[in-house]
C-alpha cells in the first residue's frame, strides 16, 4: 500500500490545495478519484481530468469499479493520491475490500445537522459514526487541511461527538 501516497476525503476533490500542496508533498503521479456520481458524468469527469497537471494521470471510478481495478492490478505501478468527496464513499470503499491503513480528512463543509470537528471540517452524526467504526477497526484517521497546518488525530475529536 505504500504506492498509496495519500488517501484523502475532500468534498472539492481536485482543487488548488490538492494540486499545489498535497500532490507535490506526497510525490504522486496519479490521482484516483472514487465517486459514483462523477464516474458516470463524462462532462464533469473531463473537467477534473483537465484540472490536474499534464504530467499527472487522473482516473475516476465508481466504488465497485475501483475495488475491481484494485483487485486486478492495484491501479498499476504509479504513486497514487486517492480522493473521495465524502465519508460514506470512503466507508463503503474500505468495508468492501480496499483496506487503506490511513485516511486524511481535508475538507468537509458545514451543513444542516453537521457539527464542527476541526477547522473547516464538519461531520454529521452518520459521518462520525462511520469514521469511529473505521478508527476502532484500526484505520489511522487524521484531520489535516493543508500541509503547513497541524494535523489532528481523529481520536482527539471523539469527545466532541460522544
Amino acid at each position: 500500500m505504500e504506492r498509496f501516497r495519500l488517501v484523502r476525503i475532500d468534498s472539492r476533490l481536485i482543487h488548488g490545495q490538492v494540486i499545489t500542496k498535497w500532490l507535490k508533498r506526497v510525490d504522486a503521479n496519479k490521482i484516483i478519484i472514487i465517486d459514483n456520481q462523477l464516474a458516470n458524468d463524462d462532462f464533469m469527469k473531463s473537467i477534473y481530468v483537465m484540472a490536474a497537471p499534464s504530467d499527472v494521470k487522473v482516473e475516476v471510478y465508481t466504488i465497485e469499479d475501483a475495488i475491481a481495478q484494485y483487485n486486478e492490478d492495484q491501479f498499476g505501478s504509479d504513486k497514487i493520491l486517492v480522493l473521495m468527496k465524502d465519508v460514506q464513499t470512503t466507508y463503503d470503499v474500505i468495508k468492501n475490500g480496499l483496506a487503506f491503513p490511513k485516511v486524511q480528512i481535508g475538507g468537509l463543509g458545514a451543513g444542516p445537522d453537521k457539527k464542527k470537528a476541526y477547522g473547516p471540517i464538519y461531520f454529521s452524526n452518520q459521518d462520525f459514526k462511520q469514521l469511529k467504526e473505521l478508527h476502532d477497526e484500526g484505520v489511522d484517521i487524521v484531520l489535516h487541511q493543508v500541509p503547513d497546518e497541524t494535523a489532528l488525530e481523529f481520536s482527539k475529536v471523539i469527545p466532541k461527538f460522544s
